[in-house]
């Protein structure tokens, strides 16, 4: 994923250390909505059907999403679309690290764009 590949490439730098990206990624899983909370947001899924897939979960190695597909209260496009929604929610990691104070904004617009380019001779 593109997101988390950005904090490597910051590191790879120099930039920052892995425990400033770390923090980072924690920070921006606090300010996530877990699947299961969104999907009943948008009605696709009831309270009941959520316990039923954590209940089942327990007894599983599986994430949320394949056990919901699994008992056949999700499509694996259901999941696809939630996990989409889920990401696009998560706060940029540039715009955290910037917020703690590990880099400025200045530097984050031009490291994006070189990280932009970088990943633009990968594909």
């Amino acid at each position: 994923m593109v997101k988390h590949r950005f904090g490597l490439f910051l590191i790879s730098k120099g930039i920052v250390d892995e425990e400033a990206v770390l923090k980072a990624l924690n920070t921006q899983r606090k300010h996530s909505l877990p699947i299961g909370q969104l999907a009943l947001t948008q009605r696709k899924l009831t309270v009941k059907q959520v316990f039923a897939i954590l209940n089942a979960q327990i007894d599983s190695p599986k994430l949320f999403g394949e056990v919901a597909v699994d008992l056949g209260y999700l499509t694996v496009q259901d999941v696809n679309d939630l996990l989409d929604q889920q990401s696009q929610k998560w706060p940029f990691i540039g715009k955290i690290l910037v917020d703690m104070g590990k880099i400025t904004e200045e530097q984050l617009n031009s490291l994006l764009t070189e990280f932009g380019r970088k990943m633009a001779n990968m594909y």
